[in-house]
C-alpha cells in the first residue's frame, strides 16, 4: 500500500536528497523506497522505472529556474546568455545536476517552458539563414557539459583526488598547451567568466550584434 501523502512531488524531492547525500549512480527505486519508507512496488504508481524518475528529477531542476522577467517580444542576446547562465545556476544547486538533464528527455512542464522560452529569445536574434532552434540545442549542449565537467571537478576536489589526477599529467611524461588553456585551467579559473566565453564564442556570428547608439 502506498504511503498517505505520498506524491510524485515528493518523491522527487525525496530523490534529490538521496543523490545529494550518495550521488547519482547510487540512485535506485529499491534505495528511493526504503528512503520513502514503501516497497519498491509503490513507486511504480508514480513512475515507470528509474528513467522515468530521472525525467521528473531534470524536470523539477528547470523548474527552480524563473523565467518570468523574459520579454519575448523584445528579446536580446544578453537575455540569451543569461538564460543559459540561469540554467547553469539551477543545475549546480543540485549535486549532478547536469548528469541528471544529459541523461534524461523530460518533455514535462518546466523542461518544455524553458526550452519554448530560449528558442522564442532566439528567434529574433538570429541571423538569417542560420536555425534558431538548431542554436537552441547547441547552446542547452554546451551549458550542460560544461556543468557535468564543472561538477566532476568540484567533486574530485572535495575528495582531495583532482591535484593527484592531473600530477599524473607530468608523470606520464605529457606536456599541457603551454599557454595552460586546457579543461584544467578552465575548470580551476574563472568558471563564470569561462562559461560566459563559450557562450560568446558559439553565439558570434550567428547572432545579431546588439544596436550601437547614437
Amino acid at each position: 500500500m502506498v504511503k498517505r501523502g505520498l506524491t510524485r512531488e515528493t518523491l522527487v524531492a525525496l530523490a534529490h536528497r538521496c543523490v545529494a547525500d550518495n550521488g547519482l549512480d547510487a540512485l535506485t527505486m529499491r534505495r528511493l523506497a526504503g528512503a520513502a519508507g514503501v516497497t519498491p512496488g509503490a513507486l511504480y504508481k508514480h513512475f515507470r522505472d528509474r528513467d522515468d524518475l530521472q525525467r521528473a528529477m531534470a524536470d523539477a531542476i528547470y523548474a527552480t529556474i524563473d523565467l518570468a522577467d523574459f520579454d519575448g517580444a523584445r528579446p536580446s542576446v544578453e537575455n540569451v546568455k543569461d538564460c543559459c547562465r540561469r540554467m547553469r545556476r539551477a543545475m549546480l544547486t543540485f549535486r549532478d545536476g547536469g548528469r541528471i538533464i544529459a541523461g534524461s528527455y523530460a518533455p514535462l512542464a518546466a523542461t518544455l517552458a524553458l526550452s519554448t522560452t530560449l528558442y522564442t529569445l532566439l528567434e529574433s536574434v538570429t541571423v538569417p539563414g542560420r536555425s534558431a532552434g538548431q542554436l537552441a540545442v547547441l547552446l542547452r549542449s554546451y551549458t550542460i557539459g560544461f556543468v557535468i565537467d564543472e561538477q566532476a571537478y568540484l567533486e574530485l576536489s572535495a575528495n582531495g583526488e583532482w591535484d593527484g589526477l592531473v600530477a599524473q599529467i607530468a608523470e606520464a611524461g605529457q606536456r599541457r598547451p603551454t599557454d595552460n588553456e586546457d579543461l584544467i585551467a578552465i575548470l580551476t579559473g574563472d568558471r563564470d567568466q569561462r562559461f560566459d566565453s563559450g557562450l560568446d564564442m558559439i553565439l558570434t556570428g550567428l547572432v545579431r550584434p546588439p544596436r550601437q547608439s547614437g
